[in-house]
C-alpha cells in the first residue's frame, strides 16, 4: 500500500499546476429554508423544468420526500491529515472530530430532484450543489442516485444536534447556522464505529473530477470535508436533454389526411366560424377561436372544407380525437363528444390579444372540458382509430357536357370523371372557357339532370376551383376575348351510398355582362 501511496504524490506533485483553483469568498449567509430544482437543457442554459420546495414540505415526511436520519446517529467528513505519508488516511480516523456535523435529519436530494414534473436527472447527468454565497459542487447521476455504501445518500440536512461546533436545532429556528446542509450519510463506519466519510471513501466512490482538495500554498491536501456545502440554495440538473422546441405555426391535423395549418389560413377559419367564452361568467379572460370540431373535420375523411366537411357517420362509428402541446401533454377526447359541439374550442386570442407564451399558439378551452383537458401550446391534433368509410364501393360518375351559353364558348363538349371511389377525389378536368361576345361577362354554371340523385350527387361532390358548386356563383369574370381555365373536380363524401355507378348530369354555362 505504501507503493501505491508514493506513486500517487508524484502525480499530485506533477499536477500542483494545471489544477485550476477557486477561492470563494468568506460572505455573511443566512440559513436555507427552500430549495430551488432546475433541469437545465443540453445548451446548459436552456430551463426545462423548475420547482421550489420548501423547508416544511421536506420535514413532512411524506412519501414523496422521505426525511432521512435519526437524529442520533452522528455523520463526519475529514479533513486534510497534513502527513505526506498518510495524505489518503484509508483508516478514516485523522483530522474527523473537528467534522462532526453532527446527528442530522434531511431529505436525499434524489428525491428533491424527482419533484420536478418532467423526471429528475438521467445517466450521464450532472448535478450541481449550490449554496446561497455562490459555492457550489457537481457530483455525477451515479453519486446522487446510485451511491457506494462508503458514500452513502446525499441528503440536504435541515436539523443537526450536538455538533463540533456546538450547533443543535434546526434551520427553522435559525439554530443551525449553517443549515440547510450537504452531508454524506455514509453507511460504513471506520475502526471506532463513526459514520465517516473519509479521503479515501472519496477517492474509491468519486470520480476524479469531483475529489476534493484543501491547498495550504504548497500541497493539494485531499479532504472530503469541502463537498459538505453550507447554506444549499439550489440543484441544478445539467441534462443531456435536447432544448424543447418552440411552441410556433404551423400545427399539424393528421386523420385519414394530413394537413399542416399556418397562422394565416386558422385565423381565417376563425373568422368565418368564430366562437367565444368568458372561462367565469361575466369574468375578464375571453376567449376566441374555432370550433374543435371544425378542424377534425378537415381530415375526417377526403372533404376538407365546406359545412359537409364534418363526418358524422364517422364520429358517431367513434374514434378518439388526441390534441398535443408542444411541452408533450395531451387529452383524448371522444368524437361522439366533440362531434359538433361548440363548446370544446381552440383558441388563438384572450382578451382581443394574441395568446401569452404558456398558451401559444393556440389553446383548448371552453365550457365542455375538464381543467386538465385544456390543452395549451397546441402543436398537433390527431385522429385515433380513425374508422374507414362504411361504403368502399366504386362508382363511375360521367358528366355529358351540354351547352346553352349566351357570348361564350367551351373548348369540350363531355367530361368523364371515370371510375371514383366514395370518400375519394377524381382527377381535375379542366374546363377552357372562351368569352366570344363583345363585352366582359360573368359566367355562372348550372348542373341540371333528370335523375334526382344524380343531382343530389354532383351539388355535393362537384368543386370548381376548390369551391363547392354554388349555382348563384360567379365562377368566371372574363374580359373580351379572355380566356378562363376553369378546374372541375368531384370530391365525393365518404358517406355517399345513395347510389352507385353511372351519374350523369348537364353543365350549363350562362353568361351575363358584367
Amino acid at each position: 500500500m505504501k507503493t501505491k501511496t508514493l506513486t500517487l504524490l508524484m502525480i499530485f506533485a506533477l499536477a500542483i499546476s494545471t489544477i485550476p483553483l477557486t477561492i470563494y469568498p468568506v460572505l455573511a449567509a443566512d440559513v436555507t429554508t427552500e430549495i430551488t430544482v432546475t433541469k437545465l437543457a443540453n445548451d446548459g442554459t436552456t430551463i426545462i423544468d423548475q420547482v421550489t420546495v420548501t423547508v416544511q414540505e421536506m420535514m413532512a415526511d411524506s412519501p414523496e420526500l422521505p426525511v432521512y436520519g435519526d437524529g442520533v446517529t452522528h455523520y463526519y467528513f475529514q479533513g486534510p491529515t497534513f502527513d505526506s505519508e498518510n495524505m489518503w488516511d484509508e483508516s478514516e480516523t485523522v483530522n474527523i472530530d473537528s467534522r462532526d456535523y453532527g446527528a442530522c435529519k434531511g431529505t436525499d436530494v434524489k428525491d428533491l430532484c424527482e419533484k420536478l414534473s418532467t423526471g429528475g436527472a438521467a445517466p450521464g447527468d450532472e448535478i450541481k450543489i449550490k449554496a446561497v454565497d455562490g459555492m457550489s459542487k457537481n457530483f455525477a447521476y451515479e453519486d446522487v442516485y446510485t451511491p457506494e455504501p462508503e458514500q452513502g445518500k446525499l441528503v440536504v440536512t435541515w436539523y443537526t444536534a450536538d455538533t463540533a461546533d456546538g450547533i443543535t436545532g434546526y434551520v427553522t429556528d435559525g439554530a443551525y447556522e449553517t443549515g440547510m446542509r450537504l452531508i454524506f450519510f455514509a453507511e460504513t463506519t471506520n475502526p471506532d464505529g463513526k459514520h465517516v466519510f473519509g479521503a479515501w471513501d472519496m477517492h474509491e466512490t468519486l470520480a476524479e473530477e469531483y475529489w476534493h482538495y484543501y491547498y495550504d500554498g504548497s500541497t493539494l491536501w485531499p479532504s472530503s470535508s469541502g463537498l459538505s456545502v453550507k447554506w444549499v440554495s439550489d440543484i441544478i440538473i445539467y441534462s443531456s436533454e435536447d432544448v424543447p422546441e418552440t411552441p410556433d405555426w404551423p400545427i399539424t391535423l393528421t386523420g385519414a389526411t394530413t394537413y399542416t395549418m399556418n397562422q394565416t389560413e386558422f385565423d381565417a377559419g376563425v373568422e368565418s366560424h368564430p366562437e367565444t367564452w368568458f372561462d367565469v361568467p361575466g369574468g375578464a379572460e375571453f376567449w376566441r377561436g374555432i370550433p374543435l370540431w371544425r378542424l377534425v373535420g378537415c381530415v375526417d375523411d377526403a372533404v376538407h372544407h365546406g359545412e359537409g366537411a364534418f363526418n358524422d357517420a364517422l364520429a358517431a362509428a367513434g374514434y378518439e380525437v388526441k390534441v398535443i402541446g408542444f411541452d408533450g401533454y395531451s387529452t383524448t377526447l371522444a368524437s361522439a363528444d366533440v362531434a359538433r359541439n361548440d363548446d370544446m374550442i381552440v383558441a388563438n386570442s384572450l382578451d382581443a390579444e394574441e395568446l401569452p407564451s404558456e398558451y401559444y399558439p393556440l389553446r383548448l378551452v371552453g365550457p365542455g372540458l375538464t381543467s386538465g383537458q385544456k390543452v395549451g401550446m397546441i402543436k398537433e391534433i390527431q385522429l385515433v382509430g380513425l374508422p374507414e368509410p362504411e361504403n368502399s364501393d366504386s362508382l363511375t360518375a360521367t358528366a355529358n357536357v351540354s351547352l346553352a351559353s349566351v357570348g361564350i364558348d367551351v373548348d369540350r363538349d363531355n367530361i368523364d370523371y371515370g371510375d371514383v371511389v366514395a370518400g375519394r377525389n377524381s382527377s381535375v378536368e379542366t374546363v377552357i372557357i372562351t368569352n366570344t361576345g363583345n363585352i366582359e361577362c360573368d359566367v355562372t354554371m348550372e348542373v341540371d339532370s333528370a335523375d334526382v340523385i344524380a343531382q343530389d350527387f354532383y351539388e355535393q361532390s362537384l368543386y370548381i376551383d376548390g369551391v363547392l358548386y354554388d349555382i348563384d356563383k360567379v365562377i368566371a369574370r372574363i374580359a373580351v376575348e379572355g380566356l378562363w381555365f376553369a378546374a372541375t373536380q368531384l370530391q365525393v363524401p365518404a358517406s355517399w351510398t345513395a347510389n352507385l355507378g353511372t351519374q350523369e348530369a348537364t353543365f350549363i354555362f350562362w353568361a351575363e355582362a358584367s
